[in-house]
């Protein structure tokens, strides 16, 4: 049975993200670590170590300060390394590197009198703040905004600990911690909006797919909607205009032939949209279901494992034998065997003067179109012996998708069957059922 409905033309491909837009937004993660990472080794190299350079002989312990900024060079260095694999921070990274910064401004300004605080000796007020712009940016800007804010308490505890800084000094590291954290704020919100506009470009890229998989798949279930028309155009409006204008007689047994042949293909043209885990299975039972429905009992075996094939080879093995099927009158016995990289379709029935349109009388014959990719043309034979019309469409296609293993599956018109290794039958009522070699191939 049919699981859920499909486009017509196929499984259509699910909106992918656009390369272009997710190059874009990956160029601007990079970029924006990378000034990140910049801009921090500018400030560590460039005004912390000079400064710490400069204060070095005035330090009750310099080897406390040395410590401190070989700490924050080792974090720098090792955020550029990871960095360089283009992927995201480990949070466990993020939250070690903060630690250690803080740490080493901890110690570094606890080893100074409070009259260093707001001078040249306090390097590490100059940078810290910068790690958490930079470790930080992936979190958002609160969470480096609340990590500048915990640095500035730290200090100022630190700076009460150390004790009363008068208010000319209190004045000058308040002018100095604004001016430093200014900078660090703002270089968060510039990251931010950055990141945002990645986002942004990325969320653009997925929409616009989304929307060119829209069209191309409304595009190709359109297309396929003419090509049923089309096919409708030939075969069955005809027969209905006919009908309808009183040129063909209902009760011709002729014009009860073609109405039953039309109204298979058209169960099978309905089947085509459905997905099922066996197409040639479910497109030939939808013809089954049709002779079914006139009161002819029919047997289905069938041997090989389910493999893809294509729609128009699908329809040149069913096409014939679904005119015997839409003809039989009492009974018929259907086989699908597949293995060895051919796939044979075969029926037995009781209405021998049906026409099978390309086939050839006790031999082979191309019966059709062997359909795109398919790789041979479809071969149909028709015997009639004994009250019996025997039909058989074959085909050779690649090993891998005729189903190359002996196990089979086999049901009749409600469903497959599990692979048991034997054909298998399902009968409505009671006919005469003894195996026919010819109708197995």
């Amino acid at each position: 049975m049919a699981d859920r409905a499909r486009p017509p033309g196929g499984n259509a491909p699910g909106p992918r993200p656009d390369p272009g837009a997710e190059r874009i937004a990956r160029a601007l993660r990079s970029g924006l670590r990378a000034a990140g990472l910049f801009i921090l080794t500018a400030v560590h190299l460039g005004l912390a170590l000079p400064a710490l350079l400069a204060s070095l002989r005035g330090y009750q312990r310099p080897w406390v300060q040395l410590a401190a900024f070989t700490l924050l060079t080792l974090l720098i260095m090792a955020d550029a390394l990871l960095g360089a694999d283009r992927r995201g921070r480990p949070r466990w990274w993020v939250a070690l590197g903060l630690a250690c910064a803080l740490v080493a401004s901890a110690v570094s300004t606890g080893d100074l009198p409070v009259g260093d605080f707001v001078g040249t000796p306090h390097w590490t007020f100059l940078e810290i703040g910068w790690f958490g712009v930079l470790l930080l940016f992936d979190a958002g800007f609160g969470p480096t905004l609340l990590f500048i804010g915990g640095h500035l308490l730290l200090t100022l505890g630190q700076l009460l600990l150390a004790g009363d800084p008068g208010r000319q000094a209190a004045a000058g590291m308040a002018v100095s911690a604004l001016a430093i954290c200014t900078f660090q704020v703002a270089a968060a919100i510039l990251a931010r909006s950055l990141g945002d506009c990645a986002a942004a470009a990325s969320a653009t890229g997925r929409e616009r797919e989304r929307v060119r998989t829209e069209a191309a798949v409304a595009a190709q279930i359109h297309a396929d909607q003419r090509a049923r028309y089309a096919e409708l155009d030939s075969s069955v409006l005809p027969l209905l205009t006919g009908l309808a204008d009183g040129t063909l007689e209902p009760g011709d047994e002729a014009v009860r032939r073609r109405s039953a042949i039309e109204a298979a293909r058209l169960r099978r043209l309905f089947a085509e949209r459905d997905h099922a885990h066996d197409p040639l299975l479910h497109e030939l039972r939808a013809g089954i279901d049709v002779a079914e429905r006139h009161g002819v009992d029919v047997q289905l075996a069938v041997r090989g494992a389910s493999a893809p094939v294509d729609r128009r080879l699908r329809r040149a093995l069913t096409e014939p034998v679904l005119a015997a099927l839409a003809t039989a009158e009492r009974s018929a016995r259907a086989t699908v065997i597949r293995g060895g990289g051919l796939i044979r379709v075969s029926v037995v029935t009781d209405a021998p003067g049906t026409e099978i349109p390309g086939a050839t009388e006790g031999g082979d014959g191309n019966g059709g179109d062997g359909g795109e990719g398919a790789g041979a043309a479809v071969r149909v034979r028709t015997v009639r012996s004994e009250g019996r019309l025997r039909v058989e469409a074959s085909c050779t296609v690649g090993a891998g998708a005729a189903g190359g293993t002996a196990g089979g599956a086999g049901g009749g018109a409600g469903g497959p069957g599990a692979g048991s290794g034997k054909p298998r039958t399902r009968t409505r009522s009671p006919v005469s059922a003894a195996p026919d070699a010819s109708a197995c191939g």
